[in-house]
């Protein structure tokens, strides 16, 4: 697998918190496989919105985005 680049947001508040990241609006940014496709039903309900370069991580979260 290429990976062009490798977003990690902490979320290590009780809420779920948004990051906006500029520099990334328009790229394809996805969940690193692993956690896309483990068990963990939490971190799969974070999400990037490529139109502004946001991403949403949920409470208590570590999540790990890839570009390809």
């Amino acid at each position: 697998m290429h990976i062009a680049s490798i977003t990690i947001i902490y979320n290590a508040t009780p809420m779920a918190q948004t990051q906006t990241v500029s520099a990334l609006a328009g790229t394809r940014q996805a969940l690193h496989p692993v956690q896309q496709f483990g068990a963990d039903a939490t971190v799969k309900q974070s999400s990037y919105a490529a139109a502004t370069g946001t991403f949403t991580v949920p409470a208590y979260t570590v999540a790990v985005f890839v570009q390809k």
